[in-house]
């Protein structure tokens, strides 16, 4: 058994059962051993901080929220494991929903919902959200190609989420057919795929995959957010994204996407330090 898969496992089976009360120091002494040795994915913090939160960049805590960063993203991943083993009742009384009626009204339409996310905050509470208030919810996710990734994709299965693979274009087009929900991640175009729209002022790749497939099929855009605010969980659900439908697909795929991004800038600027994303955005 190699390292990698040593560690997996041994986290699969003991965090969950850790008191709550540890994430904290946990986080923070992971967090700050993870900031001290990479100074790679440090330097991109840094430079994707001083264009999302430049005044507090400036400030003599500039340096901190770096830092805070590191410490967060450990804290995502404690958390990751612990609320897998949420019940529906404790998902639904330990989260704070706002917006809520925005999916249920998505989902009454009948047309499919295309929900999108970020990397921000406890992003995994957004999909158990859905599973608790009785909506099935399905992710498209890559193969696994170690043991760490497939322990995250035990962990959303046992969740109630569904899986489906992203190569699956026929399996991804059924879900939306058939009026279901499909879960994607849209702000970090890992594959190269996307529109360059602006982000902060400035061009950025974002992906388009989550435009796309409403325009192509009819689906609901319905964008959704979770964040901490101190302990507590927040999950913040949009009203649709209206997408415009003028007959010049790339014209309106552009519009999207630059609709989507004007309104994740506003989510990312609520606490800069809960964006996980540790390579130089704007220099893809």
């Amino acid at each position: 058994m190699s390292p990698g898969t040593a560690l997996a496992l041994v986290a699969e089976r003991t965090l969950p059962h850790l008191p709550a009360i540890l994430d904290r120091p946990i986080a923070v002494a992971v967090g700050s051993i993870a900031y001290r040795l990479s100074a790679g994915a440090r330097t991109n913090v840094r430079e994707n901080l001083s264009i999302v939160a430049p005044e507090r960049m400036r400030s003599p805590d500039g340096e901190r929220l770096v830092w805070a960063t590191f410490v967060e993203q450990v804290r995502h991943y404690l958390e990751l494991f612990r609320i897998a083993r949420w019940d529906h009742e404790m998902i639904r009384r330990n989260v704070a929903l706002s917006g809520w009626e925005h999916v249920v009204g998505a989902y009454e339409r009948g047309n499919g919902v295309v929900f999108a996310s970020a990397h921000i905050g406890p992003i995994s509470v957004c999909g158990q959200v859905f599973v608790a208030y009785g909506y099935e919810v399905t992710l498209p996710v890559e193969r696994e190609t170690g043991e760490m990734s497939r322990v995250i994709n035990r962990l959303r299965r046992r969740m109630g989420l569904t899986l489906v693979y992203t190569g699956s274009a026929l399996g991804i087009h059924r879900v939306l057919k058939r009026g279901g929900a499909l879960g994607l991640l849209a702000d970090r175009a890992v594959t190269g795929v996307g529109e360059r729209v602006l982000f902060f002022g400035r061009e950025a790749l974002l992906p388009s995959a989550h435009v796309a497939l409403a325009l192509r099929t009819g689906a609901s855009l319905i964008p959704g957010f979770a964040h901490h605010e101190g302990r507590a969980m927040h999950a913040i659900f949009e009203p649709e994204l209206v997408l415009q439908r003028t007959g010049d697909h790339e014209a309106d795929l552009h519009d999207g996407v630059q609709r989507w991004a004007t309104l994740l800038e506003k989510h990312v600027r609520v606490a800069p330090e809960q964006w996980s994303v540790f390579e130089a955005f704007w220099r893809r």
